[in-house]
């Protein structure tokens, strides 16, 4: 099964439970990380793309801050939820990937990437055709925010095989490459079990995601016209400077056209 592939079918089997299973994911906080970051660093416009939307939850929450919001997302199942999200009735969702999105998607002031959709591009092919879609997709001085796991989180979160234990559930997780390196595949198994009566059902996942460093970041947004303004260290939703790829758990990148005239 192409990697592709592999994630549609994580997501789409996963759609009507991933936000019960991702409660405690304060996206409201990820979210203002980014405001942050598009009023320091953008134009000032209000037209966002939230490109890997998800169910809706970022999407929601850029509404919330004013803005004008288009969503699109990978799997049809995620885009079905957002579109009966409470909040999302003003909202226009749609199904692409990020290297092949919808069509017609131009004249954005802010194109966001929110909860490290572009870790499931899994070469620097992939990444430079996400990269050119989202710059095609800017205005002539929009900006382009995305976040990416650090190589220290993967190791931190991935490096042993862990359980987490929720009363009537247990999820259980570890990465199949016996060793995580920077700039490379991480695969990673998620098993979740839940108590059915007197026996419990599974429901199992493979992630198949990349660590993309920030070198590799800034080498492969030049070649898709883009020129990395800033790259902001999270450490859960707090920011961080300077970014540090062992310490912090996510870099959030800030991108504008390399062809802008200042």
């Amino acid at each position: 099964m192409a990697h592709v592939d592999e994630t549609l079918a994580a997501y789409e089997g996963i759609a009507a439970r991933y936000d019960e299973l991702n409660a405690r994911m304060d996206t409201s906080s990820l979210v203002a990380r980014f405001v942050e970051a598009a009023d320091r660093y953008g134009s000032g416009g209000r037209r966002l793309l939230d490109a890997g939307c998800g169910t809706g939850r970022s999407s929601v929450a850029f509404r919330k801050h004013g803005f004008e919001v288009t969503g699109y997302d990978l799997s049809p199942a995620m885009v079905a939820a957002a579109r009966r999200r409470p909040g999302a009735e003003e909202i226009r969702f749609l199904v692409g990937r990020l290297q092949e999105p919808p069509p017609g998607l131009t004249g954005f002031d802010v194109v966001a990437c929110v909860d490290v959709p572009m870790t499931y591009l899994t070469d620097t092919d992939q990444l430079r055709q996400a990269l050119t879609a989202a710059r095609d997709q800017l205005t002539e001085d929009g900006v382009l925010l995305f976040d990416l796991n650090t190589i220290g989180y993967y190791r931190r979160m991935f490096g042993v095989p862990t359980i987490a234990d929720r009363g009537d559930r247990y999820v259980a997780w570890f990465a199949e490459s016996p060793r995580i390196e920077a700039d490379a595949v991480v695969i990673t198994q998620f098993d979740l079990f839940e108590r059915n009566g007197a026996g419990w059902e599974r429901l199992s996942m493979r992630h198949v995601q990349r660590h993309h460093s920030e070198r590799t970041v800034r080498e492969v947004a030049e070649r898709s016209g883009l020129r990395v303004v800033a790259a902001h260290g999270l450490v859960g939703t707090s920011a961080r400077d300077p970014a540090d790829e062992d310490e912090h758990d996510r870099i959030l990148y800030v991108a504008r056209r390399s062809d802008l005239t200042v």
